[in-house]
């Protein structure tokens, strides 16, 4: 469980890190990184399982 939790919480913490440093500074390019590590949360996220 914590092998699925830990990665995604660090995509979420990147993201928002990012994220405010892009606005902070007006760095487009750290906006649009933030908005990767965002999509990979929410890929991960809602990714299926292979457990039964």
């Amino acid at each position: 469980m914590l092998k699925r939790w830990l990665p995604l919480a660090l995509c979420l913490l990147a993201a928002g890190g990012f994220y405010f440093a892009g606005m902070a500074s007006g760095a487009l390019g750290f906006v649009i990184t933030g908005a990767v590590f965002e999509l990979a949360f929410w890929f991960g996220l809602f990714k299926k399982s292979r457990q039964t």
